[in-house]
């Protein structure tokens, strides 16, 4: 990627980090609001191709995340806009909506700045290939269109560099988070302390109260040293994989564990990925007096190379509705720069993110969240926010989502709930589609009557492409809207239903799922079993 940046830009990697920061300005826009390039990329921030390489060294069908995030961006662009991307449910998501296609003839590369980078490098420099030329022109007319992207990783920085430069363009307006957010504090290390630095402070006295423990290492977290706010969080610690060797690697998780064991009187942790994607290569229940267990988790963090933490397992408060049971694990929002209203309540298969339901503070207690644990996560998201904008700061938060936990931990915490942050996805998240899905919703029905929505991730079988999903899932009714959102045959899907109840837009999402895969046109069903 060096080669690359100095042949496109004159200069090194380091140098597009200072470039990026003058020249690639975040801006929260919402859909419609000014004209945009969606540029719908899979980034190496969130190792996506590394989680399908996992499911494949495990035998499963990898989810193709590359493919499917080119298909479901099309969903967030408004009539007009160009949409970029490369393949056949992509083209279909195009012939569905109003947008403009710009089709990237470059399959050999997972990523699609990898196809458009290798493009640009192949192009004279006085003649892009057509799918730039096609996006220099749109911004060379319109300069203040924004892009939209996943993200802004080292590739897209690159891409967009040479843009903005083959544009003309003092300033690239994008939407998408600063560098300090989206390479920073999107990881779940910024919510825990080294166990390095947690070990070097006292441990607590016998009868100090736990929260009083958890404040006190929460001081000596990434996100308190530079802002000094303190966020609602879980106990746990951070492991670096950076330098160490498997021993090193061993010692410190059998620390983080021994420490949770001892400050807190805890049981059973978690192990995650500092920046893992929807949920993959998760360990849950991990016994924390288990050598042979830590000492695995050790070997994982090894081959990966990743940092990771190892926090509470948390027994998340529970709710029922026929045939599903949702874990309370809440998530609130900034879309545009602002806190977006209400908030989320996850579907979830084990630890994987399979889809959103939204809710407000009117209707949360409908999934048994209590009115003061929404307005806790909301303020938890606001803090944040806050702490970004303090003392003039402008870092660029434009969007993201935190997950929150609505748990018993057990332990010195009792049987008492807590409500805390969990995960930070400060970057282009599945909610994203939930509120696209909840506004169009809106447009379609009576715009005056209170909406709600569901979103659904499906796995469609190998011959189910989007138009075959359609015409078996789109519905107008007076109260309701039923649509398919994007399909990748044998891979990845969305669905989506609107209507006057959340609770009941969950359950309707959750059936018409079942009954698609009863048809044969998904491969599985939360609800129901492989096909």
């Amino acid at each position: 990627m060096g080669d690359i940046s100095v042949r496109l830009l004159g200069i090194d990697l380091a140098g597009t980090e200072v470039a990026a920061r003058e020249e690639l300005v975040p801006f929260g826009a919402v859909r419609g609001e000014v004209p945009a390039i969606v540029l719908g990329s899979a980034t190496t921030l969130k190792k996506c191709y590394e989680a399908d390489l996992a499911q494949l060294a495990l035998g499963r069908s990898p989810d193709d995340f590359s493919a499917y995030n080119e298909a479901r961006s099309v969903y967030l662009a408004a009539p007009g806009d160009l949409v970029v991307g490369r393949t056949e449910p992509w083209r279909q998501a195009l012939a569905a909506s109003e947008a403009v296609p710009v089709e990237v003839p470059e399959l050999r590369h997972y990523y699609l700045t990898h196809a458009l980078l290798t493009l640009a490098v192949a192009s004279p420099p006085d003649a892009p290939a057509a799918p730039l030329a096609r996006l220099v022109r749109q911004l060379r007319e319109a300069p203040h269109t924004v892009v939209r992207l996943f993200a802004v990783d080292p590739e897209a920085r690159v891409l967009l560099l040479w843009l903005k430069r083959a544009a003309g363009l003092e300033r690239l307006r994008i939407d998408a988070n600063g560098p300090d957010v989206a390479e920073r504090w999107n990881r779940k290390t910024t919510l825990y302390p080294t166990v390095e630095v947690a070990e070097g402070t006292s441990g607590p006295a016998a009868d100090e109260d736990p929260y009083d423990t958890l404040a006190a290492e929460a001081a000596l977290t990434p996100f308190h040293q530079e802002f000094g706010v303190l966020l609602p969080r879980l106990p746990g610690y951070s492991l670096t994989r950076a330098d160490a060797d498997e021993a090193t690697m061993r010692q410190r998780v059998r620390t983080a564990a021994r420490l949770l064991r001892e400050r807190y009187g805890l049981d059973l942790g978690c192990f995650k990925p500092a920046e893992a994607l929807t949920g993959n290569r998760i360990r849950t229940a991990v016994p924390l007096a288990d050598i042979d267990a830590l000492d695995m988790l050790a070997r994982q963090a090894m081959r990966t190379g990743e940092d990771y933490v190892l926090e509470v397992h948390t027994d998340y408060l529970r709710h029922r509705v026929p045939g599903y049971e949702f874990i309370l694990a809440p998530s609130a929002h900034v879309v545009a720069g602002r806190l977006a209203e209400g908030g989320t309540v996850q579907i979830t298969r084990g630890s994987v993110w399979e889809g959103s339901v939204y809710i407000d503070e009117e209707t949360c207690d409908g999934f048994g969240i209590a009115p003061t644990w929404f307005r806790t996560a909301r303020q938890g998201m606001a803090t944040l926010l806050g702490a970004f904008e303090r003392d003039g700061r402008s870092p660029g938060f434009v969007k993201g989502g935190v997950d929150f936990a609505i748990a018993r931990l057990g332990g010195r915490f009792g049987a008492t709930p807590v409500v805390a942050m969990q995960d930070l996805n400060l970057s282009s998240n599945g909610a994203e589609y939930v509120r696209a899905f909840l506004a169009q919703a809106r447009r379609a029905l009576d715009p005056d009557q209170r909406l709600y929505a569901a979103t659904k991730v499906v796995r469609p079988a190998p011959d189910t492409d989007l138009k075959r999903l359609k015409d078996s899932t789109d519905h107008d009714g007076p109260h309701r809207w039923v649509r398919a959102i994007t399909s990748v045959p044998g891979r990845w899907g969305m669905i989506g239903v609107a209507g006057p109840c959340p609770r009941q837009a969950g359950q309707d999402v959750l059936e018409l799922e079942q009954q698609l895969h009863r048809a044969g046109l998904l491969r599985t069903s939360l609800r129901g079993t492989p096909a």
